[in-house]
């Protein structure tokens, strides 16, 4: 669907990924997975766009007035949010508009992520019972979506309601996780940490000497290695003690996470 605007014509979205009905379970599958990159790469331009530091809660209510002001604005931006379709234009919502929204989605998703001292294990909701049915969640227990806190917010804001609800939203949602949750302990022994990325996506840590714990040979074969472990399909050394793995969507990660202890430390034997 196209929509013009005052200077150019924007491409719309004919399928809404975060509003509206479901997505096929393909297309939401897809979405959800790549979901998490997306926030990440918008992250950057919205700082630059609206002038802004890192994440604090307490720059919120500013940042929702700031994003409600220029919600409909009629410029260029790329790349345009793969959820931004016909319903959002119809209320006022630009394609820049709808960047500028992904932007704060991403913000929130890092306030989180900071409280939970990792990034958060964004998954597809199947329930077909639930208000998110085919649309990324985050796996954390009473946690709504950055998402969902965002876009309810700015439309309250946009009919001229209080612009501190998504603050007030947040700071209850960061009260829901485990206090302490900033600083996980990690087992100085430990090997392998792994931290989901998405459905089916994951990066392995290893500890910074790790070349140097296993040996230059062992090292050399870590990646292969990786890419044999049950359920694996594809393996990536990032860096030098970075790994991405794709898997299949049933692997469970605990399960997962001791097969990957136990490859490194069999390596690591003498």
């Amino acid at each position: 669907m196209l929509i013009h605007g005052a200077a150019f014509v924007v491409r719309c979205h004919d399928v809404a990924m975060l509003t509206g009905s479901p997505a096929s379970p393909e297309q939401a599958r897809d979405f959800c997975d790549r979901w998490p990159g997306m926030l990440r790469d918008r992250l950057p331009w919205f700082v630059d766009e609206v002038g802004v530091g890192a994440p604090s809660v307490e720059a919120l209510d500013g940042l929702v007035v700031t994003v409600v002001g220029r919600i409909g604005e009629d410029r260029p931006v790329e790349p345009v949010p793969e959820w931004y379709d016909a319903s959002l234009a119809a209320v006022g919502w630009s394609a820049y508009g709808a960047a500028l929204a992904e932007g704060l989605m991403a913000w929130v998703a890092e306030l989180h992520a900071a409280r939970a001292g990792r990034p958060l294990p964004w998954v597809l909701d199947e329930d077909p019972k639930s208000a998110y049915h085919l649309k990324p969640v985050v796996d954390l227990p009473g946690i709504a979506p950055p998402w969902r806190q965002v876009m309810g917010a700015l439309r309250l804001a946009q009919s001229g309601g209080d612009p501190g609800r998504l603050r007030s939203v947040v700071e209850h949602n960061l009260a829901q996780l485990p206090e302490g949750a900033t600083a996980p302990h990690r087992d100085e022994d430990a090997l392998v940490e792994l931290t989901a990325l998405g459905r089916g996506r994951w990066q392995v840590s290893f500890p910074e000497d790790i070349d140097s714990r296993l040996g230059a040979t062992a090292y050399a074969s870590l990646e292969e290695k990786l890419g044999g472990v049950d359920g694996v399909t594809v393996a990536l050394m990032e860096d030098r003690d970075r790994a991405l793995l794709s898997t299949r969507s049933d692997v469970d990660e605990a399960q997962l996470e001791l097969q990957l202890d136990r490859l490194v430390r069999s390596l690591a034997s003498p």
